[in-house]
């Protein structure tokens, strides 16, 4: 099982009537965004693009002129009613809170701002409807304050894995917006891991370096693609969620493809195509146990996406507030992501130490080498988490568990 959790600053998601399909258009964007942050982060990296695009979207519900026609262009969106472009993130809602018994997923939007500014009502109505979000306002100026009232509801709203996430020094006397996106989930995998077959192996980092690392085992009968692009091999496998409303898509180069070569060639196009040819087959599956957590401050990234008036002073958000001081001053999220056989926090293991030897089914898919992962919600195909491992994080793992191998 997996378990994942994601706090972020400014973040969002919508949808629209438009020529290429809603699936192909968030995928686009969530391409282009994971793109972007790789140009500046050469190691591991998770964000949530579902998040990002809440945020976007909170903020494009209230902007006007330059400000929302940046965003609009950037999310892909085409000239229709907020109404019409916003009823599909409704509807994702409204499905998710039907079948909460299969997994958890709690998603909680808040948008803080300096005490003193008049919210218009109309924003704060359709921020509920769309959203489901809160507006709560503080004051900036105490910026101690300020920091520990939105850490306790980032904590919250993540079953306290993120901690103190602000500090006084996150805010500044120029602070007025902060927009914040907590999602937590959590899912049992639908074909689980067996702790007692986890055994420590080699694990290539990008640098060409080996780390032990454990590796889960496990013989499943799932989705499964080889495929060959540009003199580029690689396999995709996808690993459901129990109640297959999620899945984890891992995508693994052959060991001879630099994976960086390899993410600036893939498209929106490409990875729907994996989703769709993928076939049904018997696979022996290695996967490390990991963990991977990361802050990521998204301004650099939005600004490659032309995405830049939002941050400047005198932008038209005229649609949350009449004052001409409010601007986006931070663009941050952070996230921690963990993978192991049952979702539990890294359990003790007590087997011996013995030579891996693998079973002789015809597919073979052993993770001991960088690779890309995506969750995905299946029906809607939106995108929760995309990221990269190019080494697992085994120092923050207790000693005991690596020790028990």
């Amino acid at each position: 099982m997996d378990q994942i959790l994601l706090w972020s600053l400014l973040l969002i998601f919508s949808g629209s009537q438009a020529s290429r399909p809603l699936s192909q258009r968030n995928m686009e964007f969530a391409v282009d965004l994971y793109q972007a942050i790789c140009l500046s982060h050469k190691n591991n990296i998770i964000f949530s693009p579902l998040g990002t695009m809440l945020g976007l979207g909170m903020v494009q519900l209230g902007a006007k002129g330059k400000a929302q026609e940046q965003i609009r262009q950037t999310l892909k969106l085409q000239e229709t009613s907020a109404g019409e472009e916003f009823s599909v993130l409704k509807s994702f809602f409204s499905a998710i809170s039907e079948k909460k018994q299969e997994f958890t997923f709690n998603l909680a939007n808040a948008l803080y701002l300096q005490e003193g500014f008049t919210v218009k009502e109309q924003y704060l109505h359709s921020n509920k409807d769309f959203f489901q979000s809160a507006i709560k306002l503080v004051d900036f100026q105490d910026a101690k304050t300020s920091a520990e009232t939105i850490s306790t509801w980032v904590e919250s709203k993540t079953d306290g894995k993120i901690k103190d996430m602000f500090s006084g020094e996150d805010f500044g006397p120029l602070t007025r917006l902060v927009l914040v996106n907590a999602v937590y989930f959590k899912g049992d995998w639908k074909q689980k891991f067996t702790k007692e077959k986890t055994q420590l192996m080699n694990f290539t980092k990008k640098d060409g370096a080996p780390v032990k690392i454990p590796m889960m085992k496990a013989l499943v009968r799932t989705k499964y693609g080889y495929f060959s692009e540009s003199s580029m091999n690689y396999q995709v496998l996808e690993l459901p969620y129990k109640g297959d409303e999620f899945s984890l898509i891992i995508v693994l180069p052959a060991e001879d493809v630099n994976i960086e070569e390899m993410e600036k060639q893939i498209t929106a196009h490409q990875i729907l195509k994996w989703f769709s040819e993928m076939q049904e087959e018997e696979v022996e599956v290695g996967l490390p146990r990991f963990k991977v957590e990361q802050k990521l401050d998204f301004k650099e990234a939005l600004y490659s996406l032309n995405i830049t008036e939002i941050f400047s002073g005198g932008c038209d958000l005229s649609g949350i507030t009449d004052s001409a001081e409010v601007f986006v001053s931070q663009v941050m999220q952070h996230v921690f992501f963990e993978i192991n056989e049952d979702g539990s926090e890294a359990a003790t293991l007590t087997g011996m130490h013995i030579p891996v030897i693998m079973s002789l089914a015809q597919n073979q898919f052993i993770a001991n080498h960088p690779f890309l992962f995506i969750v995905k919600n299946n029906p809607t195909e939106s995108i929760l988490f995309m990221g990269r491992v190019t080494n697992p994080d085994t120092q923050k793992m207790k000693g005991r568990d690596l020790d028990s191998l």
